[in-house]
């Protein structure tokens, strides 16, 4: 999938999220916003997870030199 189809997918659904949940105050908007947070939270420990391995691997490779 390229970059594109990715972002295009991410608007749709946010859009959709947005007019599910304050729109029309729909229990499918609610479980979409649940579903968005969760990845939200998921992708912000991922990001300090990495951020962190990157950093202690180059710790390492400073200290071999």
């Amino acid at each position: 999938m390229n970059e594109k189809a990715v972002w295009t997918i991410a608007f749709i659904f946010a859009v959709a999220t947005l007019v599910l949940n304050n729109v029309l105050d729909a229990a499918v908007g609610g479980w979409l916003m649940t579903i968005s947070f969760l990845a939200f939270a998921v992708a912000v420990v991922g990001a300090i997870y990495y951020i962190s391995k990157l950093l202690i691997i180059q710790f390492f490779r400073e200290k071999n030199r």
